[in-house]
């Protein structure tokens, strides 16, 4: 099976990796400007903010060890940007981001834990 990677430098540390299990279904978003950024003005001008999107990716994983668990919730708790690699000998990152979701991770099965990472485009 393929091995995916996380590469992200803890606040005062060096660069650390991970290289996990590609056992993850795959979720990618292309956002679009919400709907509550518009608005009208006084004048009844239509107004919005200017802003990029931004990417975001989801990804869920089953039935993982609590080995991996513990990883991905160290890799949160350091609150800095992650580059996600769709296979440990990709060159360039498929995503830089932050987490953004919480870590939720829960007991599915006897000893095997599943949750969700998504990572904002930053």
């Amino acid at each position: 099976m393929a091995n995916g990677k996380f590469v992200w430098t803890p606040t005062g540390g060096s660069q650390q990796s991970y290289t996990f299990p590609v056992h993850f279904s795959f979720g990618y978003e292309s956002p679009e400007q919400e709907a509550m950024d518009l608005g009208r003005a006084i004048d009844g001008t239509l107004r919005s903010y200017t802003r990029t999107l931004k990417q975001k990716w989801v990804l869920p994983f089953k039935y993982i060890s609590a080995a991996q668990k513990d990883q991905f919730k160290t890799i949160k708790d350091a609150q800095v940007e992650i580059a996600f690699y769709w296979s440990a000998d990709d060159p360039e990152p498929a995503c830089t981001g932050l987490w953004t979701n919480d870590f939720n991770f829960v007991m599915a099965a006897p000893a095997l834990w599943s949750g969700s990472i998504e990572l904002q485009e930053i």
